[in-house]
């Protein structure tokens, strides 16, 4: 069931009505059966594991908890003794997981019969899986570390895993932070309803505006690459940086504004992430909810485990304390993007990517000492709007060259566009209206050159600290439903949709 489609719509109204109607206690049931229903929505036969990745976070988390109660042993102890249960319990997860992303593309033609039907193995891949993995991961490991406690009931903790607002695209969410939101059985509330709405619009402008409409360009090209060249693959893969972006942050407007009106706070994934100057302030801005989560639990524990700490001395007292702090920086950094670059997709593609992210922040991050140097014998001003701008179109750079690795779907043909790049350089296509043969026309070219910078708009008042929401609601009520139809008709006017064209699935949404 896709966010843009009218079932969508008539479940979220539906567990609307039912989620304000019943008592306030009971109110989660609404919200687990209305998840259950999404998820059922995309065959029956997907439920199946999530149940047992559910299952076994329930169990284990639970051992670990009555290891911690008893009244035998100290705190080392009972750690030491709980350890193999969270090692197990993680390792049936990840294996899960990584069959799922990865044998799923080599056996794809396998199927067989179950219960009189024709099951391939495409069709058992749960919705889903990359997120809920990570976040029952984290739960356990939080029981684990004692920040958190295990959940006594069983459905509790499958609605905190299948909640169905994030389960598409997330953001991963920390058990703690929102179980007691999902049990507590929020009240009515007419303005923060009206909130909400209005950012699962904006959302659905950014996805079906915006996204589908640059989704065009970058389909025509990358899918009949040998019949493009030049600059015309330059388009598609800044097509891609903007359909990725508005696509992917669409997604979560719409599913922190659904959330919000239950009364329910979502963790927010995108913070304006072109205005980074950095690699590494992008992706604190970027899909922020997995950078927390690898930082969390897998880059602090490479750091102060024992075995990179007896490394790092050993390189202290040879090299010197420079060379120390580097080793404690560059393997968990290269450990941490490699594994980024797996859970994004499958295939040497994503491991270049990961590679590509981790090598730029971990020169940026070793070298800065040198680079400052640098940029001071220049006299390069660095608080200077002009070099702050040069910082950002930079990082805007850096990540479309990580689409180039990954939108065509082969680094061999990544290779092709980069030759083609410098040997058919034709920049001409972009004043006689030959990029229009990349599948837009000249209407709905500028409709989204018109939708961009509408976005840039909103996303530059947004960094400047302007809350557009409260904005627009301080605006009087004539003006203000202005607003909301203008941004309505929008939609419908000029969202990729109709006969012929499916605009339901989400870039992220694939596990």
């Amino acid at each position: 069931m896709s966010f843009i489609s009218l079932t969508f719509f008539l479940l979220i109204s539906v567990t609307f009505v039912l989620y304000f109607l019943i008592p306030a206690r009971f109110r989660w049931i609404t919200l687990l059966l209305a998840s259950i229903v999404f998820y059922l929505a995309a065959g029956v036969e997907k439920i199946i594991f999530a149940l047992i990745a559910v299952i076994v976070a329930y169990v284990t988390a639970k051992k670990i908890s009555s290891i911690y109660e008893s009244s035998d042993g100290n705190k080392a102890e009972q750690k030491k003794a709980a350890k193999p249960f969270l090692v197990t319990g993680t390792a049936v997860l990840i294996v899960m997981l990584f069959t799922f992303k990865i044998l799923q593309n080599v056996m794809s033609d396998i199927s067989g019969v179950i219960m009189g039907r024709t099951i391939t193995l495409k069709m058992l891949v749960p919705l889903g899986i990359s997120y809920y993995t990570f976040a029952l991961i984290g739960y356990m490991a939080d029981v684990y570390w004692r920040k958190d406690k295990a959940e006594r009931n069983f459905f509790h903790l499958f609605l905190y895993a299948l909640y169905f607002p994030q389960i598409i695209e997330g953001p991963i969410p920390r058990h703690k932070n929102l179980q007691s939101q999902l049990l507590e059985g929020h009240e009515f509330d007419f303005r923060r309803i009206t909130f909400g709405c209005q950012r699962a619009v904006w959302g659905l402008f950014k996805k079906m505006v915006i996204a589908d409409r640059a989704a065009i360009i970058v389909t025509t090209v990358l899918q009949n690459h040998l019949a493009y060249s030049g600059l015309f693959y330059l388009a598609a893969i800044l097509a891609s940086a903007i359909q990725l972006y508005a696509d992917f942050s669409g997604c979560m407007d719409i599913a922190l504004g659904i959330s919000q009106c239950f009364g329910i706070q979502l963790e927010e994934n995108f913070k304006r992430p072109f205005f980074s100057r950095s690699a590494a302030e992008f992706w604190r801005r970027w899909h922020i909810t997995l950078g927390a989560w690898f930082k969390d639990y897998v880059y602090m524990p490479l750091v102060i485990s024992p075995g990179l700490m007896k490394l790092s001395k050993k390189v202290k007292d040879r090299r010197g304390s420079r060379a120390a702090k580097n080793v404690m920086t560059v393997i968990p950094l290269l450990i941490v993007w490699i594994l980024t670059g797996l859970w994004h997709g499958t295939g040497l593609g994503y491991i270049v990517w990961g590679l590509y992210w981790g090598a730029i922040i971990i020169i940026s991050t070793v070298f800065a000492p040198e680079i400052k140097k640098l940029n001071d014998r220049l006299h390069v001003n660095q608080e200077s709007v002009g070099w702050m701008r040069w910082q950002r179109i930079r990082t805007f750079l850096i990540f479309c060259g990580g689409r180039l690795l990954t939108a065509p779907g082969n680094l061999r043909i990544s290779g092709a566009m980069v030759k083609s790049f410098f040997r058919d350089f034709n920049p001409w296509i972009f004043v006689n209206g030959e990029i229009c043969n990349a599948g837009l026309d000249k209407q709905n070219l500028f409709c989204l050159l018109i939708s961009v910078i509408i976005l840039f708009f909103v996303s530059y008042h947004q960094e400047k600290g302007v809350d557009i929401r409260e904005k627009v609601a301080s605006y009087p009520i004539v003006l203000r439903w202005v607003v909301y139809y203008l941004l309505i008709f929008a939609i419908i006017i000029f969202g990729i949709w109709g006969p012929g064209y499916s605009s339901g699935a989400f870039m992220y949404s694939s596990y």
